[in-house]
């Protein structure tokens, strides 16, 4: 179910770009694209100040499937809305980075009382590795697909970094009881900034090189030095396989080649080095430009403070908003509260909803179609209906867990029992939600769950269910064998999905205005945890609002400024065959 958004976004909110987005060749099967010749990926279809900045037909295709389809349209086809918004935000972004970088704008930037943004070492370096990720994770998913073909498969330990990795939320405000002042308040908490003193560049930019040299450089430099191969034979001499030559070889060339098919029709060089560099310049410059105005506003976020009657205001008025929409409108409510907990502030009926999580072991994609197929046979009437459920069970029941710290496969009774064991030792709630959690990083397959705002709200109405009915009336159970003994949790659930042990995780929570001072607010908004699993409050939650919304006023401020005077030029009929 898609998470509903009550809150002001800006345009660089969403600055990180997922790797799935960039994994996908920017023309390869692309609809905005109908000819793919370096004339029409060039020709520009908007500019700022007689060219100082221009976005080129290239330029929006990439923004469009980086960012734009995503932010502005809800199908799978551009529409003309989409491109067009897309073609704004592209401008905006690009201008306020040469604002905010360029020599030459140190007057106007003076005149705004805005600083030059200066990458930190650390950062250059963060966008590098962002770089690295992209390309390893490009690599290995041809790398991945030739061991599927040999039916080879390899493991490996998940990197701390990873997206399923348990990661604590960052606090950037601490609510507390000043005792100087006698009254509570919120301090803002310093970032540890984190300082490194050696670049990690494919090549040093103020160094006077040619494309050539600096390609050769850049492909040299990162096969030698952040290439993570698993096999190479070229690379690590004392490797040996049964494959020809090896499967990360093979990859490498596979990538490469893909980018020189990606780039047929273009007049540009075949050298693997160039074809290598120019996607890196491609992706480098995404995140660069993503750096830059992540630095930009976390500057002024630094140099803001948020007060109690701030955050207590911006809540009241989101609980009023929804105070009267929910009570005109009780099906609104059912439909968000189930798993869009994290965007409710006014809980309509506390006493009729529930919370819990859950470890999911799914059924993997081979068993979907294996049981698919049996499916099939039972419809043509190859097989009765008895030999069906024996075949399903039997596929079923070779269900087993993924163990990501280890890279190992186990059984799931192995799983429950280390899981009742790791339980026993826990004592109190906190304890055994934090085993719960363990677990769940450690093994679940529904990895949108994990570090997730929002918890499932179960109903306890049946009527209203929007889980699958397993899942549901087991939930239940839990809740009314055990209401109010947060933790207590399921052996293992069979649903479509595969199998789950569900933990109750404590009942709807209502927070109440009416009446109540700033500080009385703030201070149950600091008790209530979005997802009880994590340490993210809606005073957290309420907190990002309103500092994204200030953010949101002074980003305005400063691009109408800077675009102020300036001619903006637009050419619909370089993108207006996109939608």
């Amino acid at each position: 179910m898609a998470k509903l958004k009550n809150q002001t976004t800006s345009i660089f909110k969403y600055l990180i770009i997922a790797i799935c987005v960039l994994l996908i060749p920017i023309f390869a099967g692309c609809d905005l694209v109908t000819v793919n010749v370096d004339k029409q990926l060039a020709e520009v279809a908007a500019s700022y100040d007689n060219g100082r900045v221009v976005v080129t037909r290239e330029n929006l295709i990439i923004t469009y499937k980086s960012i734009g389809n995503s932010r502005f349209d809800n199908s799978s086809t551009a529409t003309q809305s989409g491109v067009e918004q897309t073609l704004d935000l592209a401008l905006d972004r690009a201008v306020l980075v040469d604002f905010l970088t360029a020599d030459d704008m140190a007057d106007e930037r003076a005149r705004l009382n805005v600083q030059k943004v200066t990458l930190s070492m650390y950062e250059s370096n963060e966008v590098w590795r962002s770089v690295y990720d992209y390309i390893n994770s490009a690599v290995k998913s041809y790398e991945d697909d030739l061991r599927a073909q040999d039916d080879v498969s390899i493991t490996e330990p998940t990197d701390e970094t990873d997206s399923t990795a348990y990661s604590a939320y960052e606090k950037t405000y601490e609510y507390y009881y000043d005792y100087s002042t006698g009254e509570f308040a919120l301090v803002k908490l310093d970032d540890d900034e984190i300082v490194e003193n050696e670049s990690i560049a494919l090549f040093d930019s103020t160094l006077d090189l040619t494309f050539s040299q600096k390609a050769t450089l850049a492909y040299n430099n990162f096969r030698q030095n952040y290439w993570e191969y698993t096999d190479s034979v070229m690379m690590d001499n004392d490797t040996t396989n049964d494959h020809e030559d090896s499967y990360s070889d093979d990859a490498w060339t596979d990538f490469i080649n893909g980018l020189l098919r990606n780039e047929a029709d273009r007049n540009l060089s075949k050298v693997n080095s160039e074809a290598f560099l120019r996607e890196v310049e491609r992706v480098y410059n995404i995140y660069y430009e993503n750096a830059i105005l992540t630095a930009f506003q976390n500057n002024y976020l630094d140099s803001q403070s948020i007060t109690v009657n701030e955050v207590a205001t911006k809540f009241k008025e989101l609980y009023n908003a929804q105070y009267e929409y929910f009570n005109a409108n009780p099906d609104a409510f059912d439909d968000l509260i189930p798993t869009s907990a994290e965007q409710v502030y006014y809980m309509y009926d506390a006493s009729g909803y529930f919370k819990v999580n859950h470890i999911l072991f799914g059924f993997s994609d081979e068993q979907n179609d294996a049981i698919d197929a049996e499916e099939k046979k039972l419809t043509n009437g190859q097989i009765t209906k008895s030999e069906y459920e024996k075949n399903v069970a039997r596929i079923k029941s070779q269900t087993q867990a993924y163990n990501r710290e280890t890279g190992e496969y186990e059984s799931l009774e192995a799983v429950v029992r280390n899981l009742n064991s790791a339980m026993t030792v826990a004592q109190t709630e906190s304890a055994k939600l934090a085993v719960f959690r363990d677990f769940m990083h450690k093994y679940s397959t529904d990895e949108a769950t994990l570090n997730a705002e929002s918890c499932y709200y179960i109903p306890l109405d049946p009527d209203k269910d929007s889980m699958v009915e397993a899942f549901a009336n087991t939930s239940r159970d839990l809740y009314n064998n055990g209401a109010g003994s947060v933790g207590t949790y399921s052996g293992l659930v069979e649903t479509e999905y595969g199998y789950h042990i569900i933990m109750y995780t404590g009942k709807a929570q209502s927070i109440s205005v009416g009446g109540m001072s700033d500080a009385s607010i703030l201070a149950q908004l600091n008790g209530y945890y979005l997802n009880p699993l994590y340490n993210k409050t809606m005073l957290d939650a309420i907190i990002e609002q309103v500092t994204l919304t200030s953010y949101n006023v002074y980003e305005a401020s400063i691009l109408n400024a800077v675009k102020a005077g300036k001619d903006i030029v637009k050419n619909p009929s370089v993108y207006d065959d996109l939608y």
